[in-house]
């Protein structure tokens, strides 16, 4: 009994190491964890305690290695890739076969970039994210350790893009390292909101069509079977029941017709399917389905679905949709009947029914409802919004708004207001327009501008710098008592003016109502001259609907008192036009005419016209 109980403990002891034995064993080579530290130490030397300390038989060629070559090196609990790669360089790569590691020299020197990902949160490694170059279009997946390796140049554009992540961009340079470690940070929820982003639920909701129409059996084929094969030709009824079988997760295909629907690898030429195409990775040429395109990889070339579209990565060409369109980056044009979405890229032509999304627009975004575009070189139209966040000599068009964060803008119209931080062409609108910097006109019934360095043509026109803001009150040879509000510029501004000449009988009481132009020339900080031009509508009593219009062109001294305010006074130029026809209106004529110094003959007694006068008291703001 005694005997038996010392084995049984003796047992229990071992099973701790054998546990270990097997796990190092049996784990990945290369993701085994090592502490080594060399100072000027033979590389030689240092690959062998590498491979003592990670349990791995080493199998090279002793010449690649340069026997003199001393390294440097401080490794506290990195794995076995992650040392090898600081310590060895572009130069060398190495493979996993078993217990041993085989390493070879490049023939060719290779600029890679590679690292692990991980979740911050957790600091677990994120596997099957996708990283890719903007530029050159090379991408690649991180394995089940958070591992990736990706081609790149020296200007290298990379993105980390993972499914409830935030998109991440490394800017590559000379000076980068070779081997980054990556953080990405999950999709941030706003307290009280569970839902994600649009984007992200259309890619959620694209997964999930596919994982409804690939069998598991499939999906596991996916996960075991690396290599990449090859068919001209292939048909399939569903995923899996075709003539690439259970593996058509891993054939790319030139040509391909889907019955229902299709999965496949990638496609170069053209791909049919009466229901949708599911494709893990790249396609080139033609992608045409009755109801969707699902596509996890880069698409150049044209995508045409009766209901939506999907691209998980880069789109170069041609998309159009009944329903929705989007794409992780993109180039190229888009239509859908509803929603176009490129959160990243420079497309040149968006259309929607209902709105488009995108980062770069270089030519029209055309929307029933909404447009929205991080950067727009060309035209947005929309019914109802359009929206940029910044804009490089854009032209706006929209039903109720318009809307521009920072840059140049050409044209914006709408029908209720604009926005603009730099104007440099045309802003109109039914109700008001807004500028940061104005180097245009503003046409609307309000118009702001922070600094006015254009035109505003309005009933207000506001300015915090460079405008003219003044109110007036004024007699002149006809009514005694004026009140007038001029804003814009000092060189042209508007006026809106009403007069009142009283009268003991009220239906004898002159007064006039009425718009114009005007400028103010300042000769130095005391004086300067202005210049009006008023049109105004003259009733007498109640209000007349006759031709009864009196235009004034005044010139007037301005003298600057103390302050904002002002004295003015100066002759003027009158022109009266009324019908003779209307007793009314030429006993109207007869009151207001005293001296006609034009020859009535000439105009069949219609105009007048009389040299007077103008006195104003005004307060400029």
């Amino acid at each position: 009994m005694f005997l038996y109980t010392n084995r049984n403990h003796c047992a229990w002891l071992l099973l701790p190491l054998l546990f270990t034995a097997q796990t190092l064993c049996a784990g990945d080579v290369l993701e085994r964890r090592i502490s080594a530290h060399f100072e000027q130490e033979l590389l030689k030397t240092a690959l062998t305690e590498i491979a003592r300390q990670g349990g791995f038989e080493w199998s090279y060629n002793a010449r690649i290695l340069d026997p003199n070559r001393r390294v440097t090196l401080h490794a506290d609990g990195w794995t076995v890739r992650e040392t090898l790669t600081v310590l060895l360089g572009d130069n060398y790569t190495f493979k996993p076969s078993g217990e041993y590691l085989i390493l070879k020299k490049n023939k060719k020197p290779q600029q890679h970039l590679s690292g692990y990902l991980t979740d911050p949160r957790t600091g677990k490694k994120i596997p099957n994210a996708t990283i890719y170059d903007r530029q050159t279009l090379r991408s690649t997946t991180t394995d089940g350790n958070g591992f990736y390796q990706l081609p790149v140049s020296p200007r290298s554009e990379v993105v980390i893009s993972k499914l409830d992540y935030q998109d991440t961009v490394l800017f590559v340079t000379s000076q980068t390292p070779r081997f980054v470690k990556l953080e990405l940070l999950p999709d941030s929820v706003l307290p009280g909101q569970s839902s994600l982003s649009l984007r992200k639920q259309i890619a959620r909701n694209s997964y999930a069509l596919e994982r409804f129409f690939v069998k598991t059996s499939q999906r596991m084929a996916d996960l075991n079977v690396q290599d990449s094969l090859h068919r001209r030709f292939q048909i399939s009824f569903l995923p899996g029941i075709g003539t690439n079988h259970r593996l058509s997760g891993h054939v790319v295909n030139d040509w391909s017709v889907n019955i229902l629907a299709g999965y496949s690898r990638g496609n170069r030429m053209a791909e049919l399917a009466g229901i949708g195409n599911l494709t893990r990775e790249n396609m080139t040429g033609l992608q045409a389905a009755g109801v969707f395109n699902n596509l996890r990889g880069n698409a150049t070339g044209a995508q045409m679905a009766g209901v939506y579209n999907f691209v998980g990565d880069t789109m170069r060409g041609f998309q159009a949709a009944g329903v929705v369109n989007m794409a992780g980056y993109g180039q190229g044009v888009q239509a859908a009947g509803v929603l176009n979405l490129v959160p990243n890229g420079r497309f040149a032509v968006q259309a929607a029914g209902v709105a488009n999304v995108a980062d770069t627009v270089t030519a029209a975004q055309v929307a029933g409802v909404w447009n929205g575009a991080n950067v727009l070189y060309g035209a947005q139209v929309s019914g109802v919004s359009s929206h940029a966040q910044r804009v490089e000599n854009g032209v706006q068009v929209a039903g109720v708004t318009n809307s521009v964060g920072s840059g140049a803008m050409q044209v914006q119209i709408a029908g209720v207001g604009n926005v603009a931080d730099t104007l440099v062409g045309t802003q109109v609108a039914g109700l008001f327009n807004y500028a940061k910097r104005l180097h245009g006109v503003q046409i609307g019934v309000v118009n702001i501008a922070r600094e006015n360095k254009g035109l505003q043509l309005g009933l207000l026109n506001l300015s915090k710098a460079g405008g003219y803001l003044a109110l007036e009150g004024s007699a002149n040879d006809i009514l005694p008592a004026n009140l007038t509000f001029k804003s814009g510029r000092p060189g042209f501004h508007i006026a809106l003016t009403a007069g009142l000449k009283p009268d003991s009988t009220a239906d004898r009481s002159l007064w006039a109502y009425g718009a114009g132009v005007g400028a103010c020339a300042r000769f130095n900080r005391w004086s300067g001259l202005t210049f009006d031009l008023l049109l105004r509508h003259l009733n007498e009593g109640d209000h007349d609907d006759r031709w009864q219009e009196w235009a004034q062109f005044s010139l007037a001294l301005d003298l600057r008192l103390a302050g904002g305010l002002h004295l003015g006074f100066g002759p003027s130029l009158n022109m009266f036009a009324s019908d003779p026809e209307v007793p009314q209106s030429k006993a109207l004529h007869t009151r207001v005419v005293r001296r006609n110094v034009l020859f009535e003959k000439n105009y069949d007694g219609w105009l007048s016209g009389w040299v007077g006068w103008t006195a104003a008291v005004r307060w400029v703001f």
